[in-house]
């Protein structure tokens, strides 16, 4: 089985160039949102990763290339 940090990366590129919550990005990958967004996070700094608040829900995409 692939890294935790690998799964949640490849579905976001899956579903580009569309915005995934964190609550569907974690139910996808089999982790709790809580790790789902600790990668988010980590993707972010990374630059591979940018998301965005809509009221309360955080949308991420993968960043164009």
């Amino acid at each position: 089985m692939k890294p935790v940090k690998e799964r949640i990366l490849e579905l976001i590129r899956e579903v580009c160039p569309h915005d995934l919550p964190i609550k569907e990005i974690a139910e996808r990958a089999g982790v709790s949102r809580t790790t789902a967004s600790k990668y988010i996070t980590i993707l972010e700094v990374e630059g591979v990763v940018v998301c965005r608040f809509v009221g309360r829900a955080k949308l991420c995409r993968a960043k164009e290339r």
